[in-house]
Order: C-alpha cells, then structure tokens, then sequence
C-alpha cells in the first residue's frame, strides 16, 4: 500500500495582546504539518511552525522518546511501532513550540499529532505468477510499495535471504515467505508474509521412434530386422523456456509382452535403457513372427530436477500414456 501524503494540521489555538507602544499580535497558532499515512519501517516526518504576523523564530521540545527534533523539522521512526498481528494503528504525540514575544518574554505552546501506521502490501513476482511449482527452482522477487530503497530480508522455513529475490523448490501442498525490514542496531520488522500455492509442473509428452528415428504411430510396424526403439519426451514448451533444469525426464524399464492373433499375451521380460532412452531388442524377439503385436509398458518414469533428484509420475501420466503397442514387420 503506498503511503499517501496528505497534510494534516493540527493546531491548538491561542491569542494574546502586548502593549500597543510595542506591537500587537494576535491569533498565534502552533502548527504541524505531516504525513497522514505511514507505511510501517518509513519513517514519519513532519514540520513545526507559528501561524502570527511577523517573522517569529521558533523552537520545538517534547519529552516523547519516540520523537527526533531538528530544528523545526520532526520525525519518528515506525518500524518498532505496530506489533505483529496488526494491520494498522494510529500514534499520537505530543510537543511544546516556544517563541519569543515582542516584548522578549518567552512563550510557550503545546501541539498534538497523530498519524496512521499501516502494514505494507507484499507484492511477491514469480516466473508462475499465480502458484509455484513442486520441487522445482521457482525464482520470486518480494516488493515492498513504499520501501523501495529500505533493505530487506525475506525469509521461508528455514531460509532466510537478505534482498528481494528468493529461489524455492517447495514440496508441500503451499508455501510462505515472510518480508522484514532490516534495522541496524535493533530486531528487523516483520512487514508481511505471501503465501504460494504449490501445484506440479505439467507433465510431458512421450514418442516412440523407430530405428531410424522416425515417430511410430499406431499403424506402424516394427521391423524384426531392426528391433530397436527410442522413448523421446517432449516437455510442456512453456515449462521448459522457463524450468529447463526441471524440465528433464527418465525412464527406468520397459517391460515388453506380446500377443499373437487372439491369443492371450506373454511377458518377454522387463528391460534397462541403454543411452538417450533406447530400447534393443535384438535376440529378444526369438519366435515371434510378422503381425505380432508388442507391448512397451513404462515402468519408473520420472522428472529429473535441478538437484538431481528424481520425482515420479507414473501416476499422473496414466498407464494409457506409457503403453504403447506396434505389429511386427518383417
């Protein structure tokens, strides 16, 4: 929430009469003119002066510890001001305006002020603007409208960055980051947290290609000459340009059967992948002739992330898209 600078006067109002040899002033107002609104951890500012005819010098004192007088200038600072749990809250002071009277004589004014501390608004970017994704290096940048100058420092379970950027590669169901304004010589100041949802990455696509590295449909055959295959996925284009360290994937085994005619099918075994997914079923064919069909089941797909790990989604892709089934050719 941006801070709004509004000038407030508060006043308290007095008159008074000196000799008429002398001079005659009258309507002397003590007067602070000062923000309305504060955002927490921007400092409150604001400036004394008398309302009277004629150029009167003022002074400004206050027994309020919160209070930083300069001259005619006042300020305080509001980062210890609001505690945690609330949003906002009003704060009154109170100071004296002394000035010199034509005749010499010192007077003195009391003037009160209040102004509005409110919590910021945390404005937190990210790559997936509406949720982060499940186990993957999200990049988010935290704003602060208001502290664009103050240091930061955001934290999230047991990380804690100082700066406006944070990477998270959260595991759970949503995940929060906390801003605080860093204070030299004193605690930071809580300013707010944001709050992510957490949602899987979109899963990708999977082809088969035959030994000449074109795709294989349905309708098409395998050569028994050539009994080699290749599994190639095809990551969600988005997720890819924008996670490409998230965006791989691999396949554990292939389990392979086969049916011939009507008959019922039969397990040939449960197979490694050599290199870049491929599948040689040379010598594994003994027996089986043209118009037989094979099965290729996945087994242990997964998603490999940036550190490495590997995520499953067995699951989530569905036994139909990890089955794939071709006839024989000759």
């Amino acid at each position: 929430m941006l801070a709004l600078y509004l000038p407030v006067l508060l006043y308290a109002f007095s008159t008074f009469d000196v000799e008429e040899d002398t001079a005659y002033i009258r309507d002397v107002e003590p007067i602070v003119v000062g923000q309305e609104n504060v955002v927490l951890g921007q400092p409150y500012e604001a400036t004394a002066y008398l309302a009277a005819s004629g150029d009167t010098e003022i002074g400004v004192q206050t027994s309020d510890d919160r209070l930083q007088i300069d001259g005619e200038r006042l300020s305080m600072q509001t980062g210890s001001l609001l505690p945690e749990g609330e949003d906002e809250q009003v704060v009154e002071y109170t100071a004296e305006l002394t000035f010199e009277q034509v005749n010499g004589e010192t007077a003195s004014r009391p003037v009160t002020g209040q102004f509005t501390v409110r919590r910021p608004e945390v404005i937190a970017q990210s790559v997936a603007t509406d949720a982060l994704y499940r186990q993957t290096l999200n990049e988010i940048r935290i704003d602060v409208p208001g502290l664009e100058e103050q240091p930061l420092r955001l934290v999230s379970g047991g990380q804690s960055q100082e700066g406006r950027t944070l990477s998270l590669s959260p595991s759970g169901e949503e995940v929060s980051v906390e801003a605080y304004l860093i204070q030299e010589g004193s605690d930071d100041v809580f300013l707010g947290t944001r709050t992510f949802n957490v949602i899987q990455p979109p899963l990708p696509s999977i082809r088969v290609l035959n030994a000449g590295g074109d795709e294989l449909q349905a309708s098409d055959r395998v050569s028994l000459a050539r009994p080699n295959v290749r599994f190639d996925f095809e990551p969600d284009p988005e997720f890819a340009s924008r996670y490409a360290q998230d965006a791989r994937y691999s396949i554990g085994q292939v389990r392979v059967s086969y049916r011939r005619g009507l008959g019922a099918s039969q397990e040939l075994g449960t197979f490694d992948l050599g290199s870049n997914n491929q599948l040689n079923l040379a010598g594994q064919l003994t027996g089986l002739q043209p118009d037989d069909t094979i099965f290729l089941e996945l087994e242990n797909v997964a998603r490999v992330n940036h550190a490495g790990q590997r995520i499953p989604i067995d699951n989530d892709l569905g036994s139909a898209s990890q089955t794939f089934s071709f006839s024989l050719g000759g």
